[in-house]
């Protein structure tokens, strides 16, 4: 007849409840699957202010010489203008998009309600074994916030709402001076002005003063070039107010044009893939 000792008993009873409890634990969205799926929606923000920038440059071309006389400067000399113009804007996005990253992570991660902390109560889901993904039905199931990838998945649309609300102020700031979108609404006049914005006072005022030092002959158009790229650069914040208008609260998810619906399914599938 075999024995069974207390020991053996309460050790076996340990070990079923351990093997009980880890079945309902699931890992977190760790510091890989942090770093990539930040990465994946910053690429696609970094895509959607780029049209901004492209606009910002296109107005440049057209604009740029409103109301000064055609005599004051030669095909050449309008060219290298608006090209010497061109290349700050390009290096006020280069600038733009160096601290895309970081915004994208805080939101998700480090901004309330964050993205951590514990997914076991109440108990949704099941970890997958070493090597399986996590599935779509995980996603749906994973109905309330917290660290692992399947609750993220699950909240890819306020997700997107709150990235692009941060990035849409951040972007009308940096071009145009003011942002009109305070406390996640839309104000009708924003302070300040264009020349306050980073996009002038760093890249596009500075490129002018080179513009006038190099062309004399511009230098009484001063007044009205400058007029004009502050005209342009409120064209552009309008633009992202307008584009931005649904970001006001209770708008419901991002419904932005630009966001191409396969961007969705390409971050839940990243997400899905991390254990």
């Amino acid at each position: 007849m075999k024995v069974f000792s207390r020991t053996w008993i309460w050790s076996g009873a340990i070990t079923a409840f351990l093997l009980a409890l880890t079945s309902n634990l699931t890992e977190a969205c760790e510091r890989q699957c942090q770093l990539n799926v930040s990465h994946a929606f910053a690429d696609k923000y970094q895509l959607l202010s780029s049209l901004h920038f492209s606009t910002l440059s296109t107005k440049i071309e057209q604009s740029l010489f409103h109301g000064v006389p055609t005599t004051a400067y030669s095909s050449t000399e309008a060219t290298n203008a608006i090209q010497h113009l061109q290349e700050a804007v390009t290096n006020a996005q280069r600038a733009w998009d160096m601290p895309l990253f970081r915004t994208v992570f805080d939101t998700i991660f480090v901004d309330e309600p964050q993205f951590r902390g514990d997914c076991n109560e109440p108990h949704r889901v099941d970890q997958p074994a070493l090597g399986v993904n996590w599935t779509m039905a995980d996603c749906h199931a994973m109905d309330y916030i917290c660290g692992n990838p399947p609750s993220i998945c699950h909240f890819l649309p306020m997700i997107k709402t709150r990235i692009e609300r941060k990035l849409a102020e951040q972007l009308e700031t940096t071009i145009g001076g003011s942002s009109g979108i305070v406390g996640g609404g839309i104000s009708e006049n924003g302070g300040g002005s264009a020349d306050e914005a980073d996009v002038y006072a760093n890249f596009l005022g500075p490129a002018l003063s080179k513009i006038v030092m190099t062309h004399p002959k511009l230098e009484m158009y001063q007044a009205t070039i400058h007029g004009n790229l502050n005209q342009i650069q409120e064209i552009v914040k309008d633009q992202i107010v307008v584009e931005t208008s649904y970001l006001m609260p209770g708008a419901g998810p991002v419904k932005n044009e630009k966001w191409k619906a396969e961007w969705d399914l390409e971050i839940k599938l990243l997400l899905l893939s991390f254990p």
